[in-house]
């Protein structure tokens, strides 16, 4: 049997990768029954079996440098919410996330270099041999700033928020800064925009809300002359649920983000967020 025979068998017995059974055939002198048994003693065959489990518990974990001019955030999903909760998977999530800060580039993370021997999906593999649930590596976010990086994770880990905010530095030194950026973190979390600013939003989807509001307004009647105006009034509600500036703050909804932030310093400038949370 061919090389290339070798390894399609292999393959086809274990699920396992083409660059896995290859290693393991040369390990095991091209004895395929061999080559299997190391395969599911590394993990390996096991943890493809598992790939197509639902991953859908997991943590989200947050990493700030020292100066917080760098921040990322990493969601890393499991099986169950009891892996979800032990220190191990907890310690993979968190040597992830150092690994991202560390990188020079977001694109195409799992097939980076995680030491001088694997990958990160091999590191990935070989919890999942050990764990013995499917691990997937969701999501990340990575931000530089000449301003300064927050962060705010709930709790169980379920939910993490990374703020990058712009500022001069004698207002990120100040302590007003250091509440506001902690806020501006929990609301994020807790009301979930989904832009910064309303000239963030689509054109499409402005124009997919006004034909809703227009169908609406038409069915109960209302004047042509003043659906215009009322289309207006639904559309600012609609910013105001969606866009950070302008919904109302957690702790006093008649001000809004943005006067909160402004009446800190009207310098400051939030350039980018994240918000990841478990199951979305």
């Amino acid at each position: 049997m061919s090389a290339i025979e070798l390894i399609t068998k292999l393959r086809e017995m274990t699920g396992a990768g083409i660059k896995d059974c290859n290693n393991a055939l040369k390990e095991a002198n091209n004895n395929i029954e061999e080559a299997v048994k190391i395969l599911r003693e590394k993990g390996i065959a096991s943890a493809v079996k598992r790939a197509d489990r639902s991953a859908k518990q997991g943590v989200v974990v947050a990493q700030l440098s020292d100066d917080k001019k760098q921040g990322v955030l990493v969601e890393l999903n499991c099986e169950t919410d009891f892996v979800a909760r032990t220190d191990k998977f907890k310690e993979l999530a968190n040597s992830l996330a150092s690994f991202v800060m560390k990188s020079s580039s977001q694109d195409n993370i799992l097939d980076q270099k995680f030491d001088d021997t694997r990958t990160v999906q091999e590191v990935i593999k070989e919890a999942i041999g050990t764990i013995g649930e499917n691990i997937v590596l969701k999501r990340t976010a990575k931000y530089t700033t000449t301003g300064e990086i927050a962060s705010y994770i709930h709790m169980n880990n379920s939910l993490g928020v990374l703020v990058d905010f712009e500022a001069p530095a004698d207002v990120i030194a100040s302590d007003a800064f250091k509440n506001l950026e902690k806020e501006i973190a929990m609301q994020i979390a807790a009301v979930s925009p989904l832009y910064i600013t309303r000239d963030q939003v689509t054109a499409d989807e402005i124009a997919k809300e006004k034909e809703i509001y227009v169908k609406q307004l038409q069915e109960e009647g209302k004047p042509a002359n003043i659906i215009d105006k009322i289309v207006l009034g639904k559309l600012n509600k609609f910013y105001s649920q969606i866009c950070l500036m302008e919904q109302p703050y957690m702790r006093e909804e008649k001000e809004s983000i943005k006067n909160v932030i402004a009446k800190v310093s009207k310098d400051i400038v939030v350039k980018n967020f994240a918000r990841f949370k478990i199951g979305e």
